[in-house]
């Protein structure tokens, strides 16, 4: 009884304990990679905040060392998401992968890939693509579900977009690379809200 006294004391105490900042104690996720394309591999850091929103890091010329956290940045975008970080991922040609999820397999989820490139001197969105299967219980006890998808690569220009269990199929108009500073989930293209 006397241990289970102190696990449940040290608990409390543990629980009561400020949480330490997480800018920079341990990063979510953190890629090597070549995203200026110079031959010098590049860090990418994505730190998840208490308060759900995940900020990306980039640091150029420093991917065969170790992350310093006395270091500046040499991009910062804070709120790239307030969904989970799942995955980062080199994509080749320099393009950055970064996948959130928003309830994750749940009944209503989301899945977004944002694609990040740098061209001339500047990080861009290269691409996105987004998938749902959100389900919404009805008064009558029914389910209504809503499954799409979307696909825009916006150095091609092209997209594509599906609803239910249909192929996608191409959207019309043209789509441009937006810069990695300007974008946010609230101005993602209409083809991928449902």
């Amino acid at each position: 009884m006397t241990t289970a006294l102190h696990h449940a004391v040290w608990l409390i105490a543990l629980a009561a304990m400020p949480a330490p900042g997480l800018a920079y104690d341990k990063p979510a996720f953190e890629l090597a990679l070549d995203i200026d394309q110079d031959g010098t591999m590049d860090r990418a850091v994505v730190m998840q905040n208490d308060d759900g929103r995940a900020d990306l890091y980039i640091y150029l010329a420093t991917g065969e060392e170790k992350l310093d956290p006395s270091r500046k940045p040499d991009f910062v975008k804070k709120a790239l998401t307030e969904d989970r970080i799942l995955d980062l991922e080199s994509k080749g040609e320099g393009s950055l992968a970064i996948t959130s999820c928003f309830g994750c397999g749940a009944s209503k989820s989301t899945e977004d890939t944002l694609i990040v490139v740098y061209r001339n001197r500047s990080f861009l969105v290269g691409g996105y693509s987004r998938n749902w299967d959100w389900n919404i219980q009805k008064s009558d006890g029914t389910v209504e579900t809503t499954i799409g998808d979307c696909d825009i690569n916006y150095l091609t220009g092209k997209a594509t977009a599906s609803r239910d269990l249909d192929d996608g199929k191409p959207v019309k108009g043209r789509f441009k690379p937006v810069p990695l500073n300007d974008w946010s989930y609230e101005k993602r293209p209409r083809i991928c809200s449902f």
